[in-house]
């Protein structure tokens, strides 16, 4: 019995619009990520090839640290719709649109070489953290500008990092830390009233304000 293609809810990637997750093989192996502009082809097509664009290029080392966390997310919605779990696949898996989208957001957080596992663990939790139109918006916005492979860190594709990976030991402060708080000159109130003095009693007498008031 054949093994069904590697996919996530996407039937047939050369008639849907959607994204095609690609593993290479040897020494410098990475992770490509394609959007495919899959479509049927019309009755004067022998053979049709949807148009590709490359939107992510990074190392082995990085998909392997979120692709599983990947993985685990798509298939809780996916078992949430009553629809079947998907799998990442030695070579190539399609996975459909929004998904595609999502899985980007992730990795063009972390595409870069100088980022650390522990900003890695950081991004993964934050990205888990945001709903999935969120993640949309921010694939929207980024893919505008700096979507494509060679766009590695610029602009949009940067400010990911400085927003997902933010949350590491390095970027903890205590608030009494906080430099620039202070306040104004002090300036003279105009309806400033000064206490009453009491009998027996002086106005800078550290008891003043909570000594009784002798009956009259």
């Amino acid at each position: 019995m054949a093994t069904a293609p590697a996919a996530f809810d996407c039937a047939d990637i050369y008639q849907e619009h959607a994204y095609l997750v690609r593993l290479t093989r040897g020494r410098d192996a990475v992770v490509q990520v394609f959007e495919v502009f899959g479509r049927p082809p019309t009755s004067r097509e022998p053979h049709w090839a949807p148009e590709t664009i490359l939107r992510c290029e990074a190392s082995r080392a990085v998909w392997d640290a979120v692709s599983p966390e990947a993985r685990a997310e798509f298939n809780r919605r996916l078992k949430a719709e009553n629809k079947p779990a998907g799998r990442w696949g030695a070579d190539e898996t399609a996975v459909q649109r929004l998904f595609g989208k999502e899985l980007l957001v992730l990795l063009w957080t972390v595409e870069l070489p100088d980022v650390r596992p522990e900003e890695i663990a950081v991004a993964i939790r934050n990205w888990l953290g945001l709903k999935p139109e969120e993640r949309w918006w921010l694939y929207t916005m980024t893919a505008a500008a700096t979507g494509l492979a060679h766009q590695a860190g610029m602009g949009w594709r940067g400010a990911l990092r400085q927003a997902l990976c933010f949350g590491t030991r390095s970027d903890a402060f205590h608030l009494g830390a906080v430099t620039g708080r202070g306040t104004l000159e002090p300036r003279p109130n105009a309806e400033f009233v000064p206490p009453k003095k009491t009998r027996g009693r002086k106005a800078d007498d550290p008891g003043f304000l909570f000594a009784p008031v002798p009956a009259e």
